[in-house]
């Protein structure tokens, strides 16, 4: 892994050791690799295309295993957004609310993802945001993690230099237009100028699609927290 200084944050990059081949990931889910491979395509995996290969990353296929039980139909969006304010969500069963945000990835500059984090109206979650609630999680990212207005994020490239990447070390989740307003107020300030944090229920949501443990327990933490 190689660890990247980006403003803000701190961020560990994938290099090749980290992911893992179809084959590899199949025989650790315990499905076909032609199941992994639509989960690649369909989005609920993280992948990338070496040619006609595709590879995906060590810590989502962990991710991806811890929450095996997962189970019912994913609930609309305003579900979604009704259960995270209120704090009621079951970090067993994540795949339950993924239409918190239909999910984007991006690789950009150290300068313009801090640009997106305090001058736009965005909301931080992840790693980043645990921090900020006073979780003590390190501060040593894979992935940053913002949430996002439909209309914001369709001019991203006029405000900062986004190129999407599977690999992306940058996750944008997109909002509906019409629930953003909400879901905005829903983030909390806690420094006068640092940026708006996602509500503790995204971020519990988000931190438990890593690989990484102490994030699920920071989840966790973030829940009991709650109100």
């Amino acid at each position: 892994m190689i660890l990247v200084n980006i403003g803000l944050f701190r961020y560990i990059s994938p290099m090749a050791s980290d992911l893992l081949s179809l084959a590899d990931a199949s025989a650790l889910l315990g499905v076909s690799s032609e199941r992994v491979r639509q989960l690649v395509v369909a989005g609920d995996l993280p992948g990338v295309r070496f040619g006609n290969a595709w590879a995906v990353p060590r810590n989502a296929v962990a991710a991806r295993r811890q929450a095996s039980n997962r189970r019912g139909r994913p609930l609309s969006v305003e579900r979604v957004w009704e259960s995270i304010a209120l704090g009621d969500v079951d970090l067993s069963n994540v795949s339950r609310y993924r239409n918190r945000g239909e999910v984007h990835r991006y690789s950009m500059s150290s300068a313009d993802q801090d640009h997106l984090a305090m001058n736009s109206r965005a909301l931080v979650s992840g790693v980043a945001a645990a921090a900020g609630y006073g979780d003590g999680v390190p501060v040593v990212l894979h992935e940053a993690h913002l949430y996002m207005a439909f209309a914001d994020h369709g001019g991203l490239d006029r405000v900062v230099a986004a190129v999407p990447e599977a690999l992306g070390s940058v996750v944008v989740r997109v909002v509906p237009d019409g629930m953003w307003e909400s879901v905005y107020s829903l983030g909390e300030s806690k420094l006068d100028g640092r940026p708006r944090l996602a509500p503790r229920a995204a971020v519990a949501l988000d931190l438990m699609e890593s690989g990484d443990p102490r994030h699920w327990i920071a989840a966790e933490n973030l829940i009991e927290a709650h109100g």
